[in-house]
């Protein structure tokens, strides 16, 4: 299990080094992620979570680079 747990962490790794974002910003919005998928949500309610999630931090991140 902690291997798995490594590898994860190395690969999520991996994206943030290659989308420009910080590693603890990525693990806080999978924790988040996580936390949300367990709330009595329908599916539609937590896929439309995740995506204003992602779509703000994708925003933030454009406005930063410019």
């Amino acid at each position: 299990m902690k291997e798995i747990k490594r590898r994860e962490i190395e690969l999520l790794a991996k994206i943030c080094y290659q989308n420009n974002l910080p590693l603890k910003l990525a693990k806080d919005l999978l924790k988040e992620a996580e936390k949300l998928s367990y709330e009595n949500v329908s599916q539609g309610g937590r896929i439309k979570e995740y995506q204003d999630l992602i779509n703000f931090h994708i925003k933030n991140i454009d406005s930063n680079n410019q």
